[in-house]
């Protein structure tokens, strides 16, 4: 990206600076200084820019008059009101342009572009008449002479280098090892970060304020010098340079530093940034010689300094990873091929609350016998012992874990452990299952007392009726047949909860499923005497074999023709649809799909949330024991059962391993 020409705005009022730095951030830096000395240390630091001078500023015209004698590159607009004194005092000092304190937007981003366009021709003339005078000087001057070498060898630097953990630490020897070394007045160094485009000064000695807050972007025409070239820069060797713009802008370069040389550093093949130095403290210039001992320490820190990176990074990354797993929610141990502690998260130490402060290199047994127990057995039999759970005595929580095995090839080279304390999530539980106990006797005890007390109401009228009506014999036939009948019927309900509660052990051999299918529709027909309820079975000519058990199917199918049909309550166009179906891979077996599905107006929403709890119905009579029975015998054949239901019916899916048939 190509940097923004730089410009300064020399004003107090901060309305005007704000809408003009808004008004030419896309053509150009405004930098806005309101103090004179700030303005004359900038022009001395940077030279000649280009300058919007507020008329209303401290001394305005008083600086404008210095400008154009000591720095008469620098292209000067002025601003302030039409006509006033100001203004016609400011013609006389030939500024290149003049314009209101509120200029129109358009005008002012012309009246800039003409500006910087200017100020490029002037530098570039100045450039030609100091190449002219140098050259000039050059065929009048004598030979130079020999200079002395540094009285303090450069090489001895390195000895003054040490490793430090802290990068900034790393920033600041090297400067304070320049500055001791080489003895100049003033050393820093600029660096890019990683994530940033911008090179930054990160530490110095004696640097101009402005040099701090200086900051250059990766696209900036020094920057790719720097790469182009890949040597220091001299004050002493500029004329080597052909190139003269080159030449001047490394200049420009120099004097913003208030350096004498800049020393670039590489880090990982690129530019990481660079060192720059002041004149030396004796006033005596740099040699030759010196340059190339510079040179040969610029290699030195810059090998230093990717090294530094490196570790920096590395380092970064084991103290991001070490604080995931300090505050994971379960705990970490781990433990060498002798079971000495080498590693041990906050989390265990939550968890496990050891007696010792200190664990880490110590034996697995200070953090107590079931911990050491359960590493010591994963060590000998190099495999997972699984989940193991325990109350710990000492802290009453109740506790989770798992050691594995952690293996180099074949070598076991130590085990880990993941701890957790499920105490709550046990209180929860324990909780849980209490409010389905209750709510299970509940249900039961209204469901019981709903089916029980119609055959007790029955035996009720009769047993009163009994003494005025004994002589009747017919009444007492109908009492003999009622009362039977009824006691038969509390003898059901009690025979289905045992059913339900032993249910008979299954016994599963190879199957036909169609023969507990077609024995559940039959025996249902049989039952009901619905006048409109139709019952369609279809089922694949192909063999539907699974290992199962008749009984338990057919009671399963049973139940679940026998809910349907009681939905549709004999409703004009009831169906209901059986089908069974297998989906055979092309290796033999697979699953078979058995479909019941009816038109009736689906499971009530007050119990659609506990359609497998037992006891939950809003039928007039029944248990709701129906469902639980059917999901029940599913889950003992390895199967899994699916209800979709609508107020337009109810479809159950059935799915069974199918048993892959073998030849005769």
């Amino acid at each position: 990206m190509k940097p923004l020409p730089s410009c300064i705005l020399y004003s107090r009022d901060e309305e005007l600076t704000n809408r003009l730095i808004r008004i030419s951030s896309s053509l150009a830096s405004l930098q806005p200084l309101d103090k004179q000395e700030d303005l004359e240390q900038w022009l001395s630091q940077f030279g000649n820019t280009v300058l919007f001078a507020d008329l209303r500023a401290p001394n305005c015209l008083d600086v404008l008059n210095n400008i154009r004698r000591e720095k008469p590159t620098t292209v000067i607009i002025v601003l302030g009101a039409d006509r006033s004194d100001p203004m016609l005092a400011a013609e006389f000092l030939e500024p290149f342009a003049k314009t209101t304190l509120e200029p129109d937007r358009r005008e002012f981003q012309a009246l800039l572009k003409q500006a910087v366009e200017c100020l490029t021709l002037r530098k570039k003339n100045s450039l030609l008449e100091s190449e002219l005078s140098t050259l000039t000087a050059q065929r009048n001057s004598p030979s130079p002479q020999a200079r002395p070498l540094l009285s303090a060898p450069l090489q001895n630097f390195s000895k003054a280098q040490r490793n430090f953990d802290n990068i900034d630490m790393l920033f600041d020897s090297v400067v304070e090892g320049l500055v001791a070394t080489a003895r100049v007045s003033r050393a820093g160094i600029f660096i890019k970060s990683d994530n940033e485009e911008q090179y930054r000064f990160q530490s110095g000695t004696r640097c101009l304020a402005a040099t701090e807050q200086l900051t250059l972007l990766s696209g900036d025409p020094f920057v790719g010098w720097l790469e182009m070239n890949t040597h220091l820069i001299s004050r002493k060797t500029l004329e080597n340079i052909s190139d003269p713009e080159e030449r001047a802008m490394l200049k420009r370069v120099l004097d913003s530093l208030g350096a004498e040389i800049i020393i670039p550093l590489y880090a990982t093949g690129y530019i990481k940034g660079w060192i720059f130095v002041g004149q030396r403290s004796t006033g005596i210039p740099f040699d030759i010689a010196d340059l190339e001992e510079l040179t040969g320490l610029a290699d030195h820190i810059s090998t230093t300094l990717e090294k530094a990176l490196q570790y920096e990074e590395t380092a970064l990354q084991k103290a991001l990873a070490e604080t995931v797993l300090h505050t994971i929610p379960f705990g970490i141990i781990a433990c060498d091929e002798k079971s000495i502690v080498r590693w041990f998260n906050n989390t265990a130490r939550e968890v496990l609350q050891p007696i010792e402060e200190t664990v880490i290199g110590k034996d697995i047994g200070c953090l107590g016998s079931r911990v050491s127990d359960l590493f010591l057995r994963t060590a000998s039999n190099h495999a997972s012992l699984g989940i193991k759970e325990w109350t710990d005595n000492r802290t009453k929580l109740t506790l989770s874990a798992e050691v594995q095995s952690l293996m180099d090839g074949e070598t076991c080279v130590g085990s880990m452990m993941i701890i957790r304390d499920i105490t709550g999530a046990k209180l929860l539980q324990e909780k849980e299952d209490q409010l389905e106990r209750a709510a299970f006797w509940n249900e039961l005890a209204s469901s019981m007392s709903h089916e029980i007390r119609n055959p007790l109401v029955a035996i009720k009228t009769f047993s009163q009726l009994l003494p005025q009506r004994y002589e009747d014999p017919d009444f007492r036939a109908e009492f003999s047949e009622q009362v039977t009948a009824e006691v038969d019927q509390l003898n059901h309900i009690i025979n289905k909860i045992n059913e339900f509660a032993s249910p008979p052990k299954p016994i599963f051999e190879p199957l036909d499923i169609r023969k507990p299918i077609e024995h559940a529709v039959t025996r249902l027909q049989n039952e009901l005497d619905h006048d409109n309820l139709k019952i369609h079975l279809s089922a694949d000519e192909s063999t539907l074999l699974i290992n199962g058990d008749a009984p338990s199917l057919e009671e399963c199918i049973y139940h679940l023709l026998k809910n349907s049909a009681e939905n549709l309550a004999n409703k004009p166009g009831s169906r209901i649809n059986l089908t069974v179906k297998g989906r055979l891979p092309q290796d033999g077996g697979g699953n078979i799909y058995i479909l019941v599905s009816d038109n009736g107006s689906g499971i009530d929403e007050s119990i659609r949330d506990k359609t497998y709890s037992p006891f939950s119905t809003i039928k007039a009579r029944g248990l709701g024991l129906g469902l639980p029975i059917a999901k029940r015998a599913v889950i003992d054949h390895n199967g899994q059962m699916d209800i979709e239901t609508s107020s337009g019916g109810t479809i159950v899916t059935i799915i069974l391993p199918g048993l892959e048939e073998t030849g005769p």
